[in-house]
């Protein structure tokens, strides 16, 4: 039986008045006639009991009744759920990121986000850790990939997915004494020129305090916002750099020659810094939201380099 009619059924049942009920469903008066007639012939009884003016509900009708008007709400509030899920799904995501967001597939990720959902909106916005985690408590940015601070995972401001772990690792000039070395300890770098990563970069403060621990204050001889510019100048000669492994993988703008210009070796004892999808509350997200949560921890399940 047409769901319709069953909402037909409980107008006409209110206004007692084929007329009146037609106008309020904005149909002719025959049709919703055939409509009903139609509901009374497939069970087998009589809804109304009709007169020259008027119509009332018979006995079947009545108890017909309370379950056609349950069967009415039960079907708006389907219609409405759906519309909002559909209303969500087309809604905005703001995804606030580190840098070298390409080099951790930060922005493959999105790209597979966007194709899955294509009506979604993707905004992205790149900041240092603490003014991504401030993005967040303020509702800026529904989610963040950052490394937190050991502050924040104590207090455990945010839900987290462990999206990945970064290691540093040493970028030297090819003609360097120590580029055929494949692993180096830190202390071996004591009297290095090193061109570094801006201030506001969380690596520039985990150099920081790993080179403290072992007794030295790097010499820093150039500050660099992009990740590109600290390989070039490696590349001449002007210094070495400590940077992160995945930082290593590319360059910003495409794949590096077949012979790698700089030459990279592992630090020991191995320093890591982690990678965290950041988010306020699960019950606080929007449904897109919640979408591109679930495909992050889909992504890590099956292994991080699905989101490149």
């Amino acid at each position: 039986m047409n769901i319709e009619y069953f909402r037909e059924f409980t107008v006409l049942a209110d206004c007692a008045n084929y007329l009146e009920a037609a106008d309020r469903l904005f149909i002719g008066q025959s049709t919703l006639s055939k409509h009903i007639m139609s509901m009374e012939k497939e069970l087998g009884v009589p809804l109304f009991e009709r007169t020259s003016r008027k119509v009332a509900l018979s006995k079947y009708g009545k108890l017909m009744l309370p379950y056609a008007n349950t069967i009415v709400q039960t079907q708006y509030s389907y219609h409405s759920a759906l519309q909002n899920e559909l209303e969500s799904e087309r809604g905005r995501v703001t995804v606030g990121t580190i840098a070298a967001t390409a080099k951790y597939g930060i922005t493959g990720l999105i790209a597979s986000f966007k194709k899955k959902y294509p009506s979604s909106s993707i905004q992205m916005y790149e900041g240092d850790p603490d003014d991504l985690t401030t993005r967040l408590k303020e509702r800026k940015c529904d989610v963040i990939f950052a490394h937190l601070s050991e502050r924040d995972r104590i207090a455990k401001t945010f839900e987290s997915i462990h999206y990945l772990d970064d290691h540093l690792v040493c970028i030297l000039p090819r003609e360097h004494p120590l580029a055929n070395q494949k692993e180096l300890r830190l202390e071996q770098l004591r009297d290095e020129t090193f061109v570094a990563l801006a201030e506001d970069n969380v690596v520039h403060q985990v150099i920081l305090e790993s080179c403290y621990r072992v007794g030295f204050s790097p010499k820093i001889a150039f500050l660099c916002h992009r990740v590109d510019s600290v390989l070039d100048l490696v590349t001449k000669g002007m210094g070495i750099a400590l940077l992160t492994e995945y930082m290593t993988v590319r360059p910003e703008d495409g794949n590096f020659p077949e012979q790698s210009p700089f030459a990279v070796a592992s630090i020991l004892p191995q320093t890591s810094i982690s990678v965290d999808l950041c988010y306020r509350n699960i019950e606080e997200l929007s449904p897109m939201a919640r979408h591109f949560v679930d495909l992050v921890q889909e992504t890590v399940e099956a292994g991080i380099s699905a989101g490149f």
